[in-house]
Order: C-alpha cells, then structure tokens, then sequence
C-alpha cells in the first residue's frame, strides 16, 4: 500500500470508529465520514460501498489478527484449559475495547456487516482448526458429505458464538471477560474444546 492510501485508510478508520461510537452506525453519513477523514465522497467510495461496510472492514481487520494464532492451535491444550481460551478471551476483550461502537451497531442483533464480519472471522478460524484436526470432529451423519458436515459444525459454533456476544453485549456488563469467556466455552461441544483429561 502507497504512503498516501495508507494515510487515507488511517484518516477513515479513525473517523469511522469516532462516529460509529457517538451514534448508531446506521445514522452515520458517507458525507460525515468524508468530512470527518478529510476526504472526499468518491475517495470514500473507492474504499467502501457504506459506512457499515467501512466500519465492518476496518473491525476485520483487527480480528483477523486476533484470529491467526487458531491456525497454529493443537487438537488438544494439554491442561484441563479449552485450546480456544486464549482466542475466545482475546475476541472479547477486541469487543469490549469497542464497546460502544458494536453497541450502536445492534438494533437489537447487530447490524448484517458488522454481524457477518464476526461470524465470517470466528468460522474461518473454526474452519481452518478443523481442517487441520479433522479427528476431533463427530462422524458425518448418513446422507452428508464430509465437507458439508464441517461446514454444519463450523457454522453453527461460529452463529452460536456471535449470538452469545450479543447477548453479552446486551447485558451492558463487559467488565469480565473472563467470565463471558468461560460461559461461551462452556455452552460449547467437548469434542471441539481439547482439553486433556486427568
């Protein structure tokens, strides 16, 4: 990326996310983005279709990075701990950090680019974990195909966690991520989580 792209994409996501946390996301503009970035409409445009999309985009990215050490995670953690404790903690506290921006992107479920952003994110990481322990998983049911099983398993962990940070977020208390954490991972399958057994 050219110094001057990388400098509009910091100029938008720092307006983005100061207005996206001062109002619900679907109130904000394209003309207050701009305005707010120092840019113009058709700068905006060549970046994103709707501030939605613009905010969706720019929280991807950050939990693309939070989710790349799933691809590296063992079938098992060798504790008593789920291999996803880290991961799921670090999602959390990403939504916490953003607390009021993914707040005002829920009326009441948040809004389809900002929802699809995290499910697409959470069921790569799923995907790619199963991908590489496919042991882990229960056997197909008779009448579906492997790759369809995964992806069944994949999406409904991936929709299930989604929906519980929702509610999280509903409940206006994210002090304690720890906790949420542990109730996600509890609410969870055994056979995904990994954990060793004594």
């Amino acid at each position: 990326m050219d110094p001057r792209q990388a400098r509009t994409r910091s100029a938008l996501r720092a307006a983005i996310y100061e207005l996206a946390a001062a109002q619900p996301i679907a109130d904000v503009s394209v003309a207050q983005v701009a305005r707010a970035a120092g840019i113009t409409r058709d700068t905006f445009y060549r970046h994103a279709t709707t501030p939605e999309h613009l905010l969706a985009d720019f929280l991807g990215e950050e939990i693309d990075a939070l989710m790349a050490p799933i691809a590296t995670l063992p079938a098992t953690s060798g504790t008593e701990l789920s291999v996803f404790d880290e991961p799921e903690r670090a999602l959390l506290r990403h939504v916490a950090r953003h607390a009021q921006i993914y707040l005002n992107s829920m009326a009441p479920r948040l809004t389809g680019p900002v929802r699809d952003t995290l499910v697409d994110r959470v069921e790569a990481g799923l995907l790619t974990h199963l991908e590489r322990h496919p042991e882990i998983a229960p056997p197909a049911q008779p009448g579906i195909d492997p790759e369809r099983h995964r992806r069944i398993l994949v999406a409904y962990a991936g929709g299930g966690t989604v929906s519980a940070i929702e509610e999280w977020l509903r409940s206006g208390d994210l002090a304690d991520v720890d906790a949420a954490a542990r109730t996600i991972i509890a609410a969870s399958p055994d056979w995904w989580l990994g954990r060793s057994r004594s």
